[in-house]
């Protein structure tokens, strides 16, 4: 399977350092006594993970890694959780934690499932973990997890989200994961980290504003999805020539080794078809077909960019096929695409 995959070293909010921090209490003597030790657990430490984006759900999703597609995700951690003794670390919990989300494109319910894995325990016999998930304003989350249970053997649960979005708008948010550690005689310990960032929009509806074209739904706005010509398709051929010769012959092959953005606003996308077709004449039948497109903020450049005299048939076939992968993909204004010409 042949994988596009681009990596960039970071967490998701965290650099490998404690993120939440439990509280120490202790209660002192009434009297001059010895003084009694001070037992706590750390807050949870969560090694750094890599985000890599791929073409296949499901693919590279290992520990130290986020891996997203347009609708999944898949969050892989190495986490710890020490005992404490005056400050001083006497034992040691490990684990790994494993988050599989999958978005629809077209609902704004979805669900996640995750693990908290097997540990491995150092002197840290009866540390106890609880979960709790919460995704922004605008979503309602539900998890299950058996809440309370004793790390050692693994454990699996489930988030249940729902969000609210209305007309012409969106949310843009990420999910936030917070673990509680007890055991009995010491202070708690607490930690977290977040998801990729999800958005969900109503932004698709008829010129006229009457009707809803796509119904709400969700995607991981990170990860730039693939708009795909073929050159064997009869109905897109020029088209798909035309994107092809363009990508070779400008510097950087806008759309094929670095991305398109999507822009929405009429009258820019008219001044870039009047900048790059407007002192070309199409016969009957054909149109001027531009590259980038005039709907992108690379398009309009005639320096940058390319036309070709083509069917005016293929030429909106393959506009109405842009149009489509915009609603399948959920591509929003400003939002980074790749263009691909088999």
């Amino acid at each position: 399977m042949n994988l596009r995959t681009r990596m960039k070293t970071g967490l998701l909010g965290v650099t490998g350092a404690a993120l939440l921090v439990g509280g120490l209490t202790a209660a002192h003597p009434a009297t001059a006594q010895p003084s009694a030790a001070v037992n706590a657990l750390s807050a949870m430490k969560v090694d750094a993970v890599k985000t890599a984006h791929v073409d296949a759900a499901g693919v590279l999703c290992k520990i130290g890694y986020i891996t997203i597609t347009r609708t999944s995700m898949c969050l892989d951690v190495n986490a710890r959780v020490d005992v404490l003794r005056n400050g001083r670390p006497v034992g040691s919990a490990t684990f790994e934690v494993k988050h599989s989300m999958t978005l629809k494109t077209n609902k704004l319910k979805w669900g996640e499932s995750f693990t908290v894995g097997k540990a491995r325990l150092v002197n840290a016999s009866g540390i106890s973990v609880s979960v709790s998930v919460g995704a922004g304003k605008g979503v309602k989350t539900s998890v299950k997890f058996p809440q309370g249970s004793r790390l050692g053997p693994a454990h699996k649960g489930s988030v249940s989200y729902s969000a609210s979005v209305k007309k012409h708008k969106q949310l843009s948010n990420p999910a936030s994961y917070r673990f509680t550690f007890t055991k009995p005689g010491y202070t708690i310990g607490t930690g977290g980290y977040k998801s990729a960032k999800f958005r969900c929009d109503d932004t698709f509806w008829s010129r006229d504003d009457t009707k809803r074209v796509k119904n709400p739904g969700c995607v991981f706005p990170g990860y730039a999805p693939v708009f795909s010509l073929s050159r064997s398709d009869s109905k897109v051929k020029e088209s798909a020539k035309h994107i092809l010769d363009a990508q070779r012959a400008i510097t950087g092959h806008p759309g094929a080794s670095t991305p398109l953005h999507r822009i929405t606003d009429e009258k820019t996308i008219d001044k870039h078809r009047r900048a790059m077709c407007g002192r070309t004449h199409a016969p009957s039948g054909k149109d001027c077909d531009e590259y980038p497109f005039a709907a992108t903020k690379e398009g309009g450049n005639p320096r940058r960019g390319s036309i070709r005299v083509i069917s005016a048939s293929d030429n909106r076939s393959a506009g109405a096929r842009l149009g489509g992968f915009y609603k399948s993909q959920r591509v929003l204004g400003n939002d980074a695409y790749y263009v691909r010409i088999k």
